[in-house]
């Protein structure tokens, strides 16, 4: 029997259907059985979670050998928890954070289709095709460990950078 991948990611589907009404990049995206859009979700966290962030956990502790919080958000940055749910009385994960993370999934889906991602990771500067087409790649772009660029605006603001 196979097992099904668990939702472990900033967001749930519901929320990701609800962002994505109405985006035509996403058609096929939101066409995914259940289990896969969850594995890109997951995917997506992950490569959120592998950026170095300010600040510190909301909830650094540790029970029993096991951390308290094992995702990187939410965050307390300059002393200030982001984003804090004053009815309920906990720390939430900022909606940039939920964005980004549904962005970056839709990239890696869209990534997958294609093939430049994986050619950019094996070091490749450039190709022609049958000498009409042409593409040359900026250096060090595969490196990136977010793919999608609005995932990387979205969260900029926690890793210290600023918006121009």
């Amino acid at each position: 029997m196979v097992e099904l991948p668990v939702l472990d990611a900033y967001v749930t589907l519901a929320e990701t259907a609800t962002y994505l009404v109405g985006d035509d990049r996403a058609a096929e995206f939101q066409a995914l059985a259940d289990q896969q859009m969850t594995s890109y979700l997951n995917r997506a966290t992950q490569a959120i979670d592998s950026w170095n962030y300010r600040g510190k956990k909301y909830d650094p502790g540790i029970t029993a050998g096991v951390l308290d919080q094992k995702r990187a958000f939410p965050r307390i940055i300059d002393g200030v928890t982001l984003d804090y749910n004053s009815t309920s009385g906990l720390a939430i994960v900022p909606q940039d954070v939920k964005s980004a993370c549904i962005e970056e999934a839709l990239e890696i889906y869209r990534v997958g289709i294609g093939g430049r991602k994986r050619l950019q990771d094996e070091g490749v500067q450039s190709f022609t095709v049958a000498g009409k087409l042409s593409e040359t790649f900026v250096v060090g772009a595969g490196s990136q460990c977010l793919l999608s660029s609005v995932a990387r605006k979205l969260l900029r603001k926690y890793r210290g950078a600023r918006m121009r």
